[in-house]
């Protein structure tokens, strides 16, 4: 068969053509790929600060539910003031408690207060005096023992009968069940000097320390040093706090778990959302390749794509969390390696793939003059490699917020930060709040927990917010695998330690709140902070109104011996025994309760 001249030309540039298209299209692939576009950019953000519920709309001098006593700078006020904000409660602060018997209001019920302000006859007084009138009273510590000793009408209110020892050491501590969320837990490793007291009858314990040899120093178990109780005095309840839970944000758990003791049920607004953070990671230069190359037999590059890649996949898949992934473009910003495209481009379609999100770290090795370096490097990078992406999420890390506040404030629309609108902030970095408004319009997230540890401490904690927020952010930080100081660093021991944190400590809060990635856990808060509600119960009928309803909300109800039957307006899951998340798909919500005869 003879091909004409004519017809093997066109032939010839035809296949020709289609190699070309070919090998364009897989050049070209990355660039076609939604991966890299960020559609959280491509949305407005309905919800601004001024559109929510803060601080200026709850400090009512007049009309205030809570008071509370210290210092605009103590730490346990400023948790007090953080928690009322979460709760919508009308609160105002005082000085001292002379300032707030002067100016009382006939709305408040709730007096939080620490020790500090605690140091005369006058002041124990004023606290008998409002106990009397039904104020409950929450001492989020106490004060000095020599004040039990001199004033007997101190041990009378907090239902003190004896004081055992001025400072006994305590070999850990026990929550009871049904206090926070969690079940109850016993802590090995909470050692602590504390005053140890003998109770009244009438009180009750939730909190209770463990000694060492109790058997045969012939200790019961009701006569274990208290850590955290009530008592009934007057017409109210006084819960007093025996530890420095107030130094952080256990208290905040703490505070709620209180108050659902002073009633028969509780109902708060809750953020359900529960975020894994891969903090510098992807990671996307090849440094310390030689010490890496030593230990896996990988340069970084291919140790992050071929090993830390699949491996994180798989653990997040096995416990269905979500990908969040902070990259870190480098973290030695006077290194010669530069950013890999080939990286870029494999990341980016491989969190595409897996339904994850990306932002940006701030983290790197080097001092702290560096930082600007970094922010002004990786604008360059990505205008260049990946110029259709905008950020929208930055985890600062190490980086001091002097150094990014001008590029998120100031800067106008020419850095990689420019269009940042989610701040995901270190825990407890600088005693920031949990959930705040950054600017008008950047939300803060804090982190709640490093995934690759999970000590005694770190476990109350993480209960605690639960409890208060139904919220938790597990940070999981790459450089120390890409950078290891020991064998503590070792990836199969930090993956083991990583799956061990997210499918066993993490478990029981799973299963109860939205497991999400940072954006969506964004879109929660600013939702949290937007409504207002009001609830009331008549016979098993609990009716919720809420408003500045933005399609979604949730809420914990904290119930006594009863189970939810059925819910209108929304939809509800079990936590555990006595808990329930309310689901709210509608601004008036009828929940049915009914006595719960089970014993589990």
């Amino acid at each position: 068969m003879k091909i004409s001249k004519s017809a093997f030309v066109t032939m010839s540039v035809t296949m020709i053509a289609i190699l070309v298209l070919f090998q364009f299209s897989n050049i070209s692939a990355i660039y076609a790929s939604q991966a890299m576009k960020n559609a959280n950019a491509e949305q407005d953000i309905t919800i601004t600060s001024n559109k929510t519920i803060q601080a200026s709309k709850l400090h009512s001098p007049s009309t205030y539910e809570t008071a509370l006593i210290g210092g605009k700078n103590n730490w346990e006020t400023m948790i007090a003031e953080e928690w009322c904000i979460y709760t919508k409660q009308r609160y105002y602060r005082f000085p001292s408690l002379r300032d707030l018997y002067e100016n009382i209001s006939q709305n408040c019920k709730l007096l939080i207060v620490n020790a500090y302000v605690i140091d005369s006859t006058e002041d124990i007084n004023i606290l008998i005096s409002l106990a009397k009138r039904g104020v409950s009273i929450i001492l989020t510590s106490l004060p000095d023992i020599s004040l039990f000793r001199s004033y007997p009408k101190l041990m009378e209110l907090t239902g003190v009968r004896k004081i055992e020892a001025d400072s006994y050491y305590t070999n850990g501590m026990t929550v009871f069940e049904g206090f926070l969320l969690g079940g109850k837990a016993t802590y090995n490793d909470m050692k602590k000097s504390i005053p140890y007291f003998s109770l009244e009858s009438g009180t009750k314990t939730y909190i209770s320390a463990a000694i060492k040899n109790q058997e045969q120093k012939n200790i019961k178990n009701e006569e274990l040093p208290p850590i955290l109780w009530r008592n009934y005095y007057g017409n109210a309840f006084i819960f007093c706090v025996n530890y420095d839970f107030f130094q952080d944000h256990t208290g905040l758990g703490m505070l709620t778990a209180m108050i659902s003791e002073t009633t028969g049920y509780n109902l708060y607004p809750i953020v359900d959302s529960q975020i894994v953070i891969c903090q510098n990671f992807p990671y996307l230069s090849n440094e310390n390749s030689s010490r890496i190359s030593r230990q896996y037999f990988y340069t970084s590059k291919a140790f992050c794509e071929n090993v830390l890649w699949p491996d994180i996949v798989s653990i997040l898949s096995a416990t269905g969390d979500k990908f969040s992934g902070m990259i870190a473009p480098k973290l030695e910003y006077s290194d010669s390696e530069d950013v890999s495209l080939d990286s870029l481009k494999f990341y980016f379609k491989q969190t595409e793939r897996i339904s994850g999100e990306l932002g940006i770290s701030g983290d790197q090795m080097e001092s702290i003059s560096f930082h600007d370096e970094k922010i002004l490097y990786d604008t360059e990078k990505f205008k260049q490699l990946a110029p259709d992406y905008d950020f929208t999420v930055f985890s600062p890390g190490n980086m001091p917020e002097s150094e990014y506040d001008y590029y998120l404030n100031y800067f106008g629309n020419e850095s990689v930060l420019s269009n940042i609108r989610t701040l995901v902030l270190p825990k407890e970095q600088e005693h920031k709040a949990i959930l705040s408004f950054y600017n008008t319009k950047i939300m803060s997230l804090a982190c709640t927990n490093n995934g690759f540890s999970h000590a005694d401490k770190e476990d109350l904690y993480l209960r605690s917010i639960e409890t208060a927020l139904g919220y938790s952010a597990v940070s999981l930080d790459f450089s120390r695998v890409i950078y290891p100081n020991g064998k503590a660093d070792d990836w199969t021991t930090l993956s083991r330690d990583m799956a061990r944190f997210l499918d066993t400590y993490w478990k029981n809060f799973r299963k109860a709140f939205k497991q999400v990635n940072i954006s969506e856990a964004d879109q929660r808060a600013r939702k949290f902070f937007a409504l207002y509600y009001n609830y009331y119960r008549r016979n098993d009928t609990i009716s919720l109104s809420i408003t500045n309803f933005e399609d979604e909300a949730s809420f914990l109800l904290d119930l006594a011996d009863e189970k939810v039957v059925s819910v209108s307006g929304g939809t509800f899951t079990k936590a555990e025994k006595d808990k329930y998340v309310i689901h709210a798909d509608s601004k008036t919500v009828l929940i049915e309760v009914a006595e719960d005869l089970s014993e589990n």
